[in-house]
């Protein structure tokens, strides 16, 4: 117990570190967050989570992640986007689905991998994400409309590329058992219960907080239980669910008519700290579970050509092609095309997908995780190394007072 808590504590303490360190020296928090979780990890074998936490390993990640895309969601109002909401749509519908079929294509193609893991990927690497968008878009002081849209995706496509990448899976153990299709796939039922969850919830405490019914100083612990127990009974559904429930849950708080500007204010406050601390926390953590044959398995030539293949051609690809006929202008349309750090979810979800392929005795399992290692580390450190410069060379960042 106590090697848990001292170990559990230097995670923390060194996410927090890290954040001081990127602060300090003007460089992008993730790319710090994830070098240092790779060092006093696989590199040094300082710390060892899975063996540290054990049974809490799973649970503990899972519940940071919903509390982030919570908080995320909950900043999501739709005024913010009057003029966009075309853009958001076709980003989250047509480019999804031209990510999911163009990564897919290439993974099977250059990266020799079988179908199935293949398309996994492919649906999962659909995914950006409030994990590692949200702290670039801080740091990079982009005009309000585009760092919207970029914030818009990245909290509306978590989910869905979960969803796709568990509706792959299924179809996979379909595929291999002989069974019909809709044996494994309670799908669409299952994303409804989360959502009418979400927003019954969401709805619930914002018209408590309303009417005064919750003191404020009790609203945001009250928040933190009802977005812990969406997340676990929409798990308990099916899992995956859960992302999609508190994004609902989030985004009905955030543009219910019961909401005030003081008590959105009041809760956004504290999630943003909470958030910080949890994404930093679960950066050390993941990195630092990593192998160093995860690692070293990441340097070989298919993968590295199809991570280059998704960074540059996939998303300039799929976003120039769905955003065509938007508001969107050329050098906005270019900038969002570039930018698309993947995160946490992406690592966290493909354990879990790659155990399940495993279990079909599907080969090129073991190289998912690798794959995803790879294209996290390698779109975080580029995208944010270059978001500022970009948003400077294209005209795209804000022009700050020097009188202020």
């Amino acid at each position: 117990m106590e090697t848990m808590m001292i170990g559990f504590s230097l995670i923390v303490a060194i996410g927090a570190l890290a954040q001081l360190f990127a602060w300090r020296f003007d460089l992008p928090a993730i790319i710090i967050m994830t070098v240092a979780g790779v060092l006093v990890g696989p590199i040094f074998g300082w710390i060892d989570p899975v063996t540290m936490l054990g049974d809490l390993y799973s649970p503990l990640i899972s519940f940071a992640v919903a509390l982030i895309l919570f908080e995320g969601s909950l900043g999501l109002e739709f005024r913010e986007i009057r003029e966009y909401r075309k853009v958001i749509a076709r980003l989250v519908t047509v480019g999804v689905l031209l990510s999911f079929l163009a990564t897919s294509v290439l993974l099977i193609t250059v990266g020799n991998i079988h179908w199935l893991p293949a398309l996994t990927l492919g649906a999962l690497f659909v995914v950006t994400g409030p994990t590692v968008i949200i702290p670039l878009l801080r740091q990079a002081n982009l005009v309000p409309h585009v760092a919207n849209v970029l914030k818009w995706e990245g909290i509306i496509v978590d989910p869905i590329g979960a969803l796709l990448g568990l509706f792959v899976v299924q179809f996979g153990f379909a595929f291999y058992q002989n069974d019909s299709l809709t044996t494994h796939l309670p799908f669409l039922s299952s994303c409804v219960a989360g959502v009418l969850l979400g927003i019954v919830f969401g709805v619930v405490l914002m018209r408590a907080f309303a009417k005064g019914r919750v003191p404020e100083y009790l609203q945001t612990t009250l928040t933190l239980s009802g977005v812990l127990l969406v997340f676990s009974m929409s798990e308990w559904v099916m899992h995956e669910v859960g992302l999609l429930a508190v994004t609902a849950m989030g985004l009905t708080m955030a543009n219910s008519k019961f909401a005030r500007p003081e008590i959105l204010t009041h809760l956004r406050e504290f999630k943003e700290n909470v958030s910080i601390l949890l994404i930093s926390s679960v950066f050390i953590i993941l990195t630092a579970s990593l192998s160093r044959t995860d690692l070293l398995a990441v340097f070989q030539a298919p993968i590295l050509l199809s991570i280059a293949g998704i960074l540059f051609l996939v998303r300039p690809f799929s976003i120039l092609s769905a955003t065509i006929g938007t508001s969107l202008v050329r050098n906005e349309r270019v900038f969002i095309g570039w930018i698309a750090p993947r995160g946490i979810v992406a690592m966290t979800v493909t354990g879990f997908f790659a155990a399940e392929i495993t279990e079909l005795g599907v080969t090129d399992a073991e190289k998912m995780l690798p794959m995803t290692l790879g294209l996290v580390f390698l779109s975080v450190t580029i995208h944010g190394l270059t978001i500022r410069p970009l948003a400077r060379r294209l005209g795209l960042n804000k022009i700050k007072n020097p009188w202020s």
